[in-house]
């Protein structure tokens, strides 16, 4: 009988080495003790945290349901910074140079909705290389954004705290993302 439970452990160590990757962790806790495991590795943990546990059904949210809140804000703060662009490019008198910055941001910040959208479509059919693909192209959307927001005169602060904020918000789905990758 030890034999044979040897030989199972074995063959599925055997078959984890040869897949090349560790099956994704199980986790006891929810809520946010979950949150703040999973944001550990985070660049800003407390950033994290914080925006994992911004919405009531992360207070006792499992892992995938984590991962679904970490998208969803992020779309949130994506539609709710394209919607901040399109205002600002109502004022009239704009500088040249930051109308130009707001027309680029404005593209980057439609895409990135789109991506966001169709990352939680996937997450949600347990298809996570998507997931990651989507997630990748939405933050260079975000940096395409950032990198305009820099290299021209036309800068809006308020415009780069909600880039910044944006980025992060994808970093940490896209790590909790790779958390969940089987």
């Amino acid at each position: 009988m030890v034999g044979r439970i040897f030989l199972l452990f074995l063959s599925i160590v055997v078959t984890v080495v040869i897949a090349g990757k560790a099956p994704p962790p199980t986790f006891t806790e929810t809520g946010k003790a979950l949150a703040e495991k999973l944001c550990e590795k985070s660049e800003d943990k407390a950033f994290c945290v914080a925006s994992l546990t911004s919405r009531h059904e992360s207070e006792t949210a499992t892992a995938p349901k984590l991962g679904v809140i970490a998208l969803s804000v992020a779309s949130t703060n994506a539609s709710d910074t394209s919607f901040y662009i399109k205002s600002k490019l109502k004022q009239r008198n704009l500088e040249p140079a930051l109308e130009d910055t707001l027309d680029d941001c404005s593209k980057n910040y439609l895409d990135a909705v789109a991506q966001l959208d169709d990352s939680l479509a996937a997450l949600l059919a347990n298809a996570y290389i998507d997931v990651d693909i989507w997630l990748n192209t939405a933050i260079s959307d975000g940096e395409a954004c950032e990198d305009a927001l820099n290299e021209r005169a036309g800068n809006d602060a308020e415009l780069a705290r909600r880039n910044t904020n944006f980025l992060k918000l994808c970093k940490d789905a896209l790590l909790i993302n790779t958390i969940l990758t089987p």
